[in-house]
């Protein structure tokens, strides 16, 4: 069975466009935010997103 909020979550990354900023959106701490992506990925078997290296602006 798949818990809501991990569709709650989803929906919040997608719209932040980080797992950080989502989980400080919804009042989580980003370790649980990362488990309710990785459980709801391994319901549907598939991942949800490409994950990209983080910016490093000090690169100039």
């Amino acid at each position: 069975m798949i818990d809501f909020e991990w569709y709650r979550s989803f929906i919040s990354i997608y719209k932040h466009r980080s797992v950080s900023a989502a989980a400080k959106a919804r009042i989580l701490t980003q370790p649980a935010m990362s488990q309710h992506l990785a459980a709801l990925e391994a319901k549907v078997g598939t991942p949800l997103f490409i994950r990209a290296p983080r910016k490093n602006d000090s690169n100039g």
